[in-house]
């Protein structure tokens, strides 16, 4: 189970976690079922890393320039990929207004994945695979979580119009 997931059980349970230097601290610690504190136990170095990691950098923030490109060509849905895409370019200035590093940056990375490990990528896979890096380091989490995140609001969506 993922950090947030387990952090996500805990909040369903009325439970407040917080690390404590080498300790995770359970609020109310009484309330705890006892399968829920043995899969924290279980869990506890990667639940604490990830608590402990500094906050998510953000809405328009712009990555470095030495994150690491993913060598494998990504193959998402195109609805998945719409999303993602979505999501940055939401963030970029309007179409008349001079690029922003944002926008700069997408750009380049999408040039280095042509130039570098995409060399027989199909021509979607660059703008999504920029997009997908761009938005995890914003919201410091990986493409599985990024997903699910965009799936529960679609989710959400989808049961408000009906």
């Amino acid at each position: 189970m993922t950090p947030r997931a387990l952090l996500e059980k805990a909040h369903r349970f009325g439970l407040h976690l917080a690390p404590k230097g080498d300790r995770l601290s359970v609020i109310p610690a009484d309330k705890m079922p006892p399968e829920l504190r043995a899969e924290l136990l279980a869990n506890k170095t990667a639940l604490l890393a990830w608590m402990s990691a500094p906050p998510c950098p953000g809405w328009q923030a712009v990555p470095p320039d030495n994150l690491p490109l993913v060598p494998n060509e990504p193959r998402p849905s195109a609805d998945t990929r719409a999303a993602v895409i979505d999501y940055v370019f939401r963030q970029l200035p309007p179409w008349n207004v001079k690029p922003a590093a944002l926008a700069r940056w997408i750009n380049a990375r999408e040039n280095a994945y042509f130039d570098g490990p995409g060399k027989s990528w199909r021509c979607e896979s660059f703008a999504y695979a920029a997009a997908r890096d761009c938005a995890c380091w914003q919201l410091n989490c990986t493409e599985a979580d990024l997903l699910n995140t965009f799936a529960a609001f679609d989710g959400a969506a989808t049961k408000r119009k009906t």
